[in-house]
């Protein structure tokens, strides 16, 4: 069994050392993210946002248009992350898509032929340094995880030496899950590209139309105000009444002032 555990706190060290080195070793990946502007990084996560412009029953039909032209970029893996129309009196939509460049072209192309396009704008973030840094990680819990197998298939029948192994193998094997899974995230952002799309119609309102709405609401906005003016009568009547007595008061105590210098 010593000769066992021996080896297993070797490794341990080992894995805590190989930790330090990894921290270390972050520092000239740093440097990528400084590089001169003039150097293109193959690591960069584009977002783009675009804004259109209709009347307004043109919009859902749009949103639905905006849709199926994801659709039709499925080998693009064109999805659609989020959606959401309103068809009230500033009817408006938004969408937000992912997909391969192309793809994401594709919409946009799509998209200006249905309606006036006013805003247009694109963002990048260089990942080169948690991407590098992920990989790196990877590498070395794979390496260490491998070390522990041998270990646990040099324990043969020591059940405390195996008990111990089997431990640290579960604690790496979730933790390399965990790093797996944020390593396919990043690269999936870098491979793909995310747009933004929002579908406005206050350009495109009928003249008379804010007019129209402005009658309609006539009743409702005058019962709000005299109720409003009801409520500020009822705030402000105590505090009349307190005036009206300080007034009478003073008045009163005036005359007396008034009287007694008149008969000295």
């Amino acid at each position: 069994m010593k000769r066992l555990l021996l080896p297993l706190v070797i490794l341990l060290a080992v894995s805590a050392c190989a930790k330090k080195e990894e921290s270390a070793a972050m520092a000239p990946a740093a440097t990528v993210a400084s590089a001169p502007a003039g150097r293109t990084s193959s690591f960069l996560a584009y977002e783009h946002s675009l804004s259109v412009d209709t009347e307004e029953q043109e919009v859902a039909t749009i949103f639905e248009a905006a849709q199926a032209a994801c659709r039709d970029t499925a080998d693009e893996l064109c999805t659609v992350l989020e959606s959401r129309i309103s068809s009230g009196r500033s009817a408006s939509a938004s969408l937000k898509f992912r997909a391969r460049p192309n793809g994401i072209r594709k919409i946009v192309a799509a998209l200006s032929k249905q309606a006036e396009v006013t805003n247009q704008s694109t963002t990048a973030e260089d990942l080169a340094v948690p991407i590098t840094d992920a990989a790196k990680k990877l590498a070395m819990l794979k390496d260490y995880r491998s070390k522990l197998e041998a270990l646990r298939g040099r324990a043969g029948n020591d059940v405390d030496a195996l008990i111990k192994v089997n431990r640290e193998l579960a604690q790496v094997q979730s933790e390399l899950e965990a790093r797996e899974g944020t390593h396919a995230h990043l690269v999936q952002r870098v491979e793909t590209e995310i747009l933004n799309v929002f579908i406005r119609s206050v350009e495109h309102r009928a003249f008379w139309k804010p007019i129209g709405f402005a009658i309609s609401d006539f009743a409702g906005n005058l019962s709000q105000g005299i109720s409003i003016a009801i409520t500020g009568i009822a705030f402000l009547t105590p505090w009349a009444m307190l005036l009206v007595i300080a007034v009478w008061g003073g008045r009163k105590l005036w005359r007396r002032r008034k009287g007694a210098k008149t008969s000295a």
